[in-house]
Formats: C-alpha cells, sequence, structure tokens
C-alpha cells in the first residue's frame, strides 16, 4: 500500500512538474532587429553600439529619435552605407527600433 501511494506521488509531482506554466524559458529569443543590427552593424557600432570604428557614433549616446534613426539607416550618413537597397521599411524599422534600446537613460 505504502508503494503505490508513493507511486502516485511521484507520478502526481511528475506531472504538475512538467505543465507548470510558471517556470521561467531558458529559451532566448533575438528580435529581428537584433539580429539585422548584428549582421549589418556590428563591424563599425559594435554590438553594444559603443565601437565607433569608421566615424560610427556611439549609439548609447545618440538623441535622435526612431524616425531620425530610420532616415539615416535608409540614406546613411557620411561613410555610413544607405540601407534603402540592403534592407526592406520593416527591416530598416526593426533596426531602428532597435537602435533604441541602446540609449542610456
Amino acid at each position: 500500500m505504502k508503494a503505490i501511494l508513493l507511486l502516485f506521488l511521484v507520478s502526481l509531482t511528475l506531472i504538475v512538474g512538467c505543465t507548470s506554466t510558471t517556470q521561467p524559458s531558458t529559451v532566448t529569443h533575438k528580435s529581428q532587429g537584433q539580429t539585422l543590427f548584428e549582421n549589418n552593424c556590428t563591424s563599425c557600432h559594435g554590438t553594444d553600439g559603443k565601437l565607433c570604428v569608421l566615424g560610427a557614433k556611439d549609439l548609447t549616446l545618440s538623441s535622435i529619435s526612431k524616425e531620425e534613426s530610420i532616415g539615416i539607416i535608409t540614406n546613411g550618413k557620411n561613410t555610413m552605407t544607405p540601407f534603402a537597397t540592403i534592407l526592406n521599411k520593416e527591416e530598416i524599422d526593426a533596426v531602428a527600433e532597435y537602435v533604441q534600446t541602446f540609449k542610456t537613460k
């Protein structure tokens, strides 16, 4: 009888543990903007926005709006590549949104 009760409790514990939705996910998903930034921008801006190679600006010090970022990403600025023919509008918007996360408060 004790063995059956023990088996029942262990089974119940496993079922509850496997179906719990309160456990944190161990999988992290990158945003499209982050992935595009990493693929196209890190050689000059670095992964943290602070690299400043070839005249690239430190994105953590930026005070420009998302809309202004979209314009710069689309058309380029100084030595920065214009991405209008490389990325579509949705991708440019996603990169601009991601760039906003670098700003220091």
